[in-house]
């Protein structure tokens, strides 16, 4: 019988996705389940929805203690962009977290987020949000980032991010930037566009 060398690796098959919770989401148009797996693999420990539509809820973080633990801090993640990007969880079923414990975490995420606001609505007088105002793009204060505003990008059904410290905005989506001035160019343009489009 041979040995292994030292420089031999023993090769480890994943950890078999656990449920962590099942979250009921009510966004705009209906209420909806979202299942949140976790599994351990290659020394990493990932969070993420079975859903393949909702990639936005998926979070990973290098393997540490249990894997119930590690889940617990990945739902911190996943909680707060089921809250910004797809809509409100308004019931749980649990898994590897009780209901308790993940309503905890919901709680959490939502008095974090309350607080980023609170703290980004000292800049609603700043002059990049006051032209966003101005040109019709309905600012708003970011629940997401401390500095951030976010308003509507002109003539599309996605958003762009402020900062109104600076007085400078970007759409990574259209990979539009710079300060007042191109922000009202921009939506001019788009104005322009759309008025041109309907007369066609």
């Amino acid at each position: 019988m041979s040995r292994c060398k030292s420089d031999c690796r023993t090769v480890r098959s994943p950890v078999r996705p656990a449920i962590v919770c099942t979250l009921v989401v009510d966004n705009t148009f209906d209420e909806f389940e979202v299942e949140i797996r976790c599994q351990r693999a290659d020394g990493l420990d990932r969070a993420f929805a079975t859903d393949k539509d909702l990639v936005e809820l998926s979070s990973e973080r290098p393997s540490e203690s249990t894997l119930a633990r590690s889940a617990e801090t990945l739902l911190f993640h996943i909680i707060w962009s089921c809250l910004y990007y797809v809509g409100e969880p308004v019931d749980v079923r649990s898994g590897l977290l009780s209901k308790k414990h993940v309503d905890v975490i919901i709680s959490s995420v939502r008095i974090e987020m309350d607080e980023t606001k609170k703290a980004n609505e000292e800049w609603g007088a700043a002059e990049i949000v006051t032209k966003a105002a101005q040109v019709g793009l309905s600012p708003q204060a970011s629940s997401l980032d401390v500095g951030t505003w976010i308003a509507r990008c002109p003539g599309t059904n996605h958003t762009l991010q402020m900062q109104p410290k600076r007085n400078l905005f970007y759409c990574g989506y259209c990979r539009v930037g710079g300060g007042i001035d191109e922000l009202a160019e921009f939506a001019a343009q788009r104005k322009e566009y759309r008025w041109r489009k309907n007369l066609n």
